[in-house]
């Protein structure tokens, strides 16, 4: 995942692992592998969570890797 400020710090997860993004900490989740499904289990407290979502015009952080 990428996140914070410009989205340029990264993390590595695994199965199991658990990551708490704090309000307002801009974050990208993402699946590196082009042939490995990926799954995640999203929990929000926010009871308006689409409504308080802002898209931000970052470019993906990904993409440039590649």
């Amino acid at each position: 995942m990428w996140y914070g400020e410009g989205l340029r710090q990264h993390m590595w997860m695994r199965a199991g692992d658990f990551a708490h993004i704090p309000a307002n900490v801009p974050h990208l989740p993402y699946n590196a592998s082009e042939s490995i499904p990926c799954f995640g289990l999203v929990a929000r407290t926010d009871p308006n969570e689409q409504e308080s979502v802002t898209l931000l015009n970052i470019p993906d952080p990904g993409v440039a890797e590649r």
